[in-house]
């Protein structure tokens, strides 16, 4: 042991009286220390990075969940005022009189500001039409169905309840209300962008003029009301391609120069898929984790490479 610490020390002596051997191992084991610690600086940073996008996704699904939340609250507070309404249970089975008192409502929800929302009955006497699938979903299981659904005017929202004589079901009450409406609920956080995709094959549920020269393709057989959303973000979205769509599939989120996007499956009221929600941000021009992030990143590495260029350059 002694003789190694000897040696250790007569290699040290050695080098200290050739100065310039000394001087490059240590200017290389220098190089090679902040190189390292770049490495180690930029993994641990970039895993950061990760578990923050993984956070703002579940942030963003979380939101996303609780304004259909919200929305199922405000909805089941409308049908309960009707219900109360004595006239309205009185004459159930008189549909002149059901249509007017329907005609009301609607009217005092545009009035309290409230005129994205519309409301239907849809009677079980004296039914004189073939009513849509959940509707007879809802008559026939006797319980209550909230969700997307793509109507003729458009994908809306639609809560629907059953009204029951003892175990009779006497009709069903709809409110509805579009879903691009939800949009500015979600952003009034000027950072947030929001944007709905529905599948090719639910144009058909749409009216002509509902769809003719309003959706446009975007990706694979998905299409976007291209009037109603950003443009910008959508456009992003067909730049990155099917391969960048696989991958914000497959990994929840994807970052790029310009957005953070998530995204959640839009299942029907009916359990089938009928497109995406997607949601995002701009990753520049603004204070949010996106671009705290992103400056974090370059920050770290442009200080690193610095440590190495100032070493070098005091070497020559």
């Amino acid at each position: 042991m002694f003789s190694f610490i000897k040696a250790i020390q007569n290699l040290l002596s050695e080098l200290k009286k050739r100065k310039g051997l000394w001087f490059t191992i240590l200017s290389v084991l220098s190089i090679f220390g902040i190189s390292l610690s770049m490495y180690l600086l930029t993994t641990m940073t970039a895993k950061i990075a990760e578990e923050v996008y993984a956070n703002m996704s579940i942030n963003y699904k979380s939101n996303l969940e609780y304004k259909f939340e919200d929305k199922q609250k405000e909805f089941r507070k409308i049908v309960l005022g009707l219900k109360a309404n004595d006239y309205f249970k009185n004459n159930l089975n008189n549909k002149q009189v059901i249509d007017s008192i329907i005609d009301v409502y609607n009217k005092s929800l545009i009035e309290s500001g409230f005129d994205t929302i519309s409301m239907t009955f849809y009677p079980t006497v004296y039914q004189t039409s073939q009513h849509r699938t959940i509707i007879n979903s809802v008559i026939n299981r006797k319980i209550t169905s909230f969700g997307i659904e793509v109507l003729p005017d458009g994908p809306n929202i639609v809560y629907i309840e059953p009204i029951m004589s003892g175990e009779n079901v006497l009709g069903v009450l709809e409110v509805k209300e579009s879903l691009v409406n939800l949009k500015k609920d979600f952003e009034r956080d000027k950072h947030s962008i929001f944007l709905v995709l529905i599948q090719e094959k639910m144009m058909s549920q749409l009216a002509i003029d509902a769809k003719n020269g309003r959706y446009r393709p975007v990706i694979d057989d998905l299409r976007v009301e291209e009037q109603k959303y950003d443009g910008s973000f959508f456009a992003n979205i067909i730049e990155e391609g099917i391969e960048g769509f696989k991958e914000l599939k497959a990994k929840g989120y994807v970052v790029n120069k310009e957005y953070f996007k998530t995204y959640n499956e839009m299942v029907d009221v009916n359990g089938v898929t009928i497109g995406y929600i997607l949601l995002g941000e701009k990753v520049k021009g603004n204070d949010g984790f996106v671009n705290i992030v992103d400056n974090m990143t370059k920050s770290v590495t442009m200080i690193a490479l610095g440590l190495v260029i100032s070493i070098l350059l005091f070497m020559f």
